[in-house]
């Protein structure tokens, strides 16, 4: 069943095949989330429609974001010497790691192989990371790195101790309106940022009754504006348009 782990790093890409369009990771220790690291990547390459249906990266998240070579260094920072968890990673994820100029050699545990090789209380059609999703009750959208990592590792620690049944509770990290400070406000996010994911923003503006679009409008209220390595056509449409332009901590004064 392989060694038990409760120091570890969770690690998922998203690809378009063969270039790393996401990454995300979370470290754990003791078996608590204590960091999480998440980026788009620049693959300096079109993003398909297929691909984007899939994952729901676009090339309007992509072409702002940091090059491989960027990313690369804080990731091998991040997980260390740990031992890499992840489902399908020993064919698929470090293989396009080292088909993108960066094999890892740190010590791999590949949860499908482990739940291969386990004996489920209740019918599975497969051990798909979707399907053990679906099994342990989570509810979070898949297809998202930093999102699959979540659900990752909830299926380890559960395959880790024999929790072999399928659950009766669901585990909802769906975000949850909690006021409607935001209420009908349309907000686009541009750029990165550091204090938090694309999918945390989204999260939390939708929670706070706010929408978010693809592209800037008459109807665009905010545009959300991180680090850009150049000017995004949304910032000179929000100019254009009299949209309001602000940054991480501008979302925050809003929230106030």
């Amino acid at each position: 069943m392989g060694p038990v782990l409760h120091d570890y790093t969770v690690f998922d890409l998203e690809t378009t095949g063969k270039k790393i369009i996401q990454i995300g990771a979370l470290k754990v220790r003791a078996d608590q989330t204590v960091a999480k690291f998440s980026t788009y990547v620049n693959p300096l390459e079109k993003i398909q429609d297929q691909v984007t249906w899939l994952t729901g990266i676009s090339n309007l998240q992509t072409n702002a974001a940091p090059k491989i070579d960027e990313v690369m260094p804080d990731f091998l920072d991040f997980i260390g010497s740990d031992t890499l968890v992840g489902h399908n990673i020993l064919k698929f994820d470090c293989n396009i790691l080292a088909h993108n100029g960066y094999p890892v050699a740190n010590p791999k545990l590949d949860t499908l192989i482990l739940a291969k090789q386990c004996h489920f209380l209740d019918p599975i059609p497969n051990v798909k990371l979707s399907t053990l999703k679906d099994y342990y009750g989570i509810k979070i959208n898949s297809h998202i790195a930093i999102s699959d990592c979540i659900t990752n590792n909830i299926v380890y620690q559960n395959l880790r101790d024999g929790k072999l049944a399928r659950a009766t509770e669901t585990i909802d990290f769906s975000p949850k309106p909690v006021d409607s400070r935001l209420d009908g406000q349309r907000f686009v996010i541009t750029g990165q940022f550091p204090q938090a994911t694309r999918y945390e923003l989204v999260s939390l503006i939708n929670s706070h009754g706010g929408r978010v679009t693809g592209s800037v409008s008459g109807l665009t209220d905010y545009l959300l504006k991180g680090q850009l390595d150049h000017v995004s056509g949304k910032c000179s449409m929000a100019e254009a348009k009299g949209t309001t332009i602000i940054d991480y901590q501008g979302l925050l004064d809003l929230l106030k």
